[in-house]
């Protein structure tokens, strides 16, 4: 598993990814998640984790309950929708900075789009909305990306990110 942390979050891009958002901007949207959608999100997470190689084996109703016991203690849960339709889903927290306690970090722990969406942009203007309207100005953005998933860590490196550490096992 690698950490990999961008420095400051923003929402402003190259100019391809502007004129991106501004032919999706009507399709995409975000809401925020409640316990309605936990049952979604589990299949959802279930999806997530066989996408990533994880090594995880909790079964939807476990992953449910995980679900339910962050949307309780302080994470955040948002799902993407393309033309009101459900396509995805981020789950991340505000933290202080250890090191900057004047600073805020975002933990973004997931940020998933459906396989046949994917591709397409969406992921990239799903993370550039959340920057947008979700997190902080000039928050630091960390994210966990997983060795087994090589396309998860080509995403983040696109969005700028880069490794920051080495989880080992």
């Amino acid at each position: 598993m690698k950490g990999i942390q961008r420095q400051t979050a923003s929402a402003s891009g190259a100019p391809f990814f502007r004129a991106l958002k501004e032919r999706m901007a009507m399709a995409l949207s975000i809401r925020s998640g409640t316990t309605d959608d936990l049952s979604l999100l589990a299949q959802m997470n279930k999806r997530l984790i066989e996408d990533e190689g994880s090594r995880n084996p909790m079964s939807a109703a476990e992953l449910e309950r995980r679900m339910r016991g962050w949307l309780e203690s302080g994470w955040l849960i948002d799902i993407v929708l393309e033309d009101g339709s459900v396509i995805g889903y981020a789950v991340y927290q505000r933290r202080t900075d250890e090191y900057h306690p004047d600073q805020t970090v975002i933990h973004l722990r997931q940020l998933f789009i459906e396989r046949g969406h994917r591709n397409r942009g969406l992921g990239t203007l799903a993370f550039r909305d959340l920057v947008r309207t979700r997190f902080p100005r000039r928050s630091t953005v960390v994210i966990d990306v997983l060795a087994s998933n090589p396309k998860g860590l080509a995403f983040w490196e696109r969005l700028g990110f880069r490794a920051y550490s080495t989880k080992m096992r």
